[in-house]
Order: C-alpha cells, then structure tokens, then sequence
C-alpha cells in the first residue's frame, strides 16, 4: 500500500493514499468562535468550505507548528458524498510504499476513539496507521452527517 508519511512529535503515523484527496500547503485558516480547540478554522477549497482538524491537538494536546513541511491533507471521509475535512499536520514528509503484510494489531484493546488500530516494523522506526473512520472526533462526524442531511433535504425541494 501507498502511504502518505507524517510526524506529530517523535511518532510516525501513516495514511493510506486512497484516502487522501490532495495536499495543500498550510493557508490561512477562518477561525471559528466556540469551536473546540482541535478545529483550527475553515478554508475554501473550490468553492467549498472545509473544516480543519489539527492533528497534532488530537494527538498531544498542542497545536501544530506551522513548519516548511506543516500541510493540510484533505479528504473525504464519505466517499460516496463530495464532503471534505482538512488535517493539519506538520512534518509531512514523503508517500512510500509499504506492504500490508508487515501492519499487526497493536495488541491493545483501546477504546473507541482509538484511531490506530496497527502498525509496522519498518527500517526508518514504527508507522502507525491511521483509521480515517476512527480519526474524526464524534463532533465532526456529527456536523458532516448534518451538512449531508442538510444537503439532501436541498436537492429535494
């Protein structure tokens, strides 16, 4: 498989390229008042506005340093809706491939809101993959189930 690399911190965590839609290099970001800290703001991408979700928040409590290498990884959680959220990471460092092979189960029986659920031995140090559908705090799944409803309730009238 085909893994788009990046750090938060010392660790290495991985995202299946399938998954990404397009990196984009960090953009100003439309903060939202009340928002919880891990929402870093809103940005147009088309014509669409897309929420972004600092990683770094939701791993380490603390925001993501804005670095030559810090990007916005775009996807689209649904693939079957042309819905986006952004992920704010810094140290996005290259795309390799990696065998699905070498992946095993972390061995622990994390809670819910786990999103790595394996990771891989590999010669640079451990890769940690990323579950997209377990990435997203239940708040953003949430709002983007919202918008589809909203969306669909449009297309019907």
């Amino acid at each position: 498989m085909m893994m788009l690399l990046f750090r938060v911190n010392d660790e290495c965590y991985g995202l299946n390229v399938a998954d990404v839609v397009e990196l984009v290099p960090f953009v100003t970001l439309q903060k939202l008042p009340k928002a919880p800290e891990y929402i870093s703001g809103l940005m147009n991408y088309r014509g669409s506005i897309v929420p972004v979700v600092d990683l770094a928040m939701l791993t380490c409590d603390r925001p993501t340093r804005h670095m030559m290498s810090s990007r916005i990884i775009l996807i689209q959680p649904v693939k079957s809706e042309k819905r986006f959220v952004g992920l704010l990471a810094e140290n996005v460092t290259e795309a390799r491939r990696v065998s699905e092979e070498i992946f095993t189960e972390t061995g622990i029986n994390a809670d819910n809101n786990a999103f790595v659920d394996k990771v891989a031995m590999h010669p640079n140090g451990m890769i940690q993959l990323v579950n997209i559908a377990k990435l997203l705090p239940i708040e953003v799944r949430v709002m983007l189930q919202e918008r589809a409803r909203d969306a669909a309730a449009i297309k019907r009238n």
